[in-house]
């Protein structure tokens, strides 16, 4: 799971263990361009144990992967 999440951009924002079991509950965002295919491979990765559900969260700019923004605070600076 967290190799499929690294290699997309994702990070993992909470774990728990539930109680009585050897599942895990874990919170991660994703970008939604990396989030296209990632389902399958979570189930390929994990073998079919993986149960993913995605859904939307919130939106985040990342200025350093916008090059118009890049250049504008090359220019500002």
């Amino acid at each position: 799971m967290y190799a499929v999440l690294g290699k997309r951009g994702g990070r993992v924002l909470e774990e728990d263990l539930i109680e009585g079991s050897s599942m895990f509950d874990i919170t991660a965002v994703l970008p939604v361009v990396e989030s296209f295919g990632a389902v399958e491979e979570f189930r390929k990765r994990t073998s079919g144990s993986a149960n993913p559900q995605l859904k939307f969260s919130h939106w985040e700019v990342n200025i350093w992967s916008c090059p118009l923004l890049l250049n504008t605070l090359r220019i500002i600076m």
